[in-house]
């Protein structure tokens, strides 16, 4: 598990870049199917918007530069469809009850993963390379590019009312959600969901130097 969350670190590298960013390659569907690395982009924008601001960067801001940024990123992402991924066949054991409250537990612990990471930001890159859309999937395939060193990272989106979300990420080729899935199965098939939960609600109080 603590493994995944070594991986949110690349997560918050897409998120948080740089104002040169560069877009290569002949797009494939035109139009409306410009959308999803249009919106990426507009979303990672306006994260930007709040790094940068002097105003946001005293001491006395932090609580409401995080919040913030939270707002944007719960607006990227589908965390109830991540959270249902990541569980697999265990999910449709959970009573209503249970998966809100599951859904709840890996929204926030993928938020303080993300929150505990943003000052870490040392001006990384990313090129994004092209997007494939088919009818309401989408994938942008990316590379990071920190000093010497190219990650590749591509976003798996799901059109919804109009608006593209992002549900999994692979890095270098490695599925975030598989991985969770992976692991919570392990410890579901052990301690139940209740086993589930204590280690989730642990993972999320513990202290941020301890990552």
């Amino acid at each position: 598990m603590e493994k995944n969350i070594l991986q949110l670190k690349s997560l918050i590298v897409v998120l948080l870049l740089t104002l040169s960013v560069l877009t290569i390659g002949a797009r494939e569907c035109a139009s409306a199917k410009d959308g999803p690395m249009d919106q990426l982009q507009g979303s990672i924008g306006e994260i930007l918007k709040i790094l940068q601001s002097e105003e946001l960067k005293i001491p006395g801001k932090k609580d409401e530069r995080k919040q913030l940024i939270l707002n944007v990123v719960n607006d990227m992402f589908d965390f109830r469809e991540m959270a249902r991924s990541s569980l697999g066949q265990n999910w449709n054991s959970l009573s209503p009850e249970e998966q809100d409250k599951f859904v709840g537990l890996f929204t926030s612990l993928i938020e303080q993963r993300y929150i505990g990471k943003i000052d870490s930001y040392q001006n990384q890159k990313v090129v994004y390379k092209k997007q494939r859309v088919k009818d309401s999937n989408a994938i942008i395939y990316t590379d990071i590019i920190d000093k010497s060193l190219e990650i590749p990272i591509d976003y798996r989106l799901k059109e919804k009312q109009g608006k593209w979300l992002i549900y999994d990420l692979k890095i270098e080729n490695v599925s975030l959600i598989a991985n969770y899935r992976r692991d919570f199965d392990s410890i579901f098939r052990k301690d139940k969901f209740a086993g589930l939960v204590e280690k989730i609600t642990k993972l999320i109080e513990k202290p941020e130097t301890q990552n």
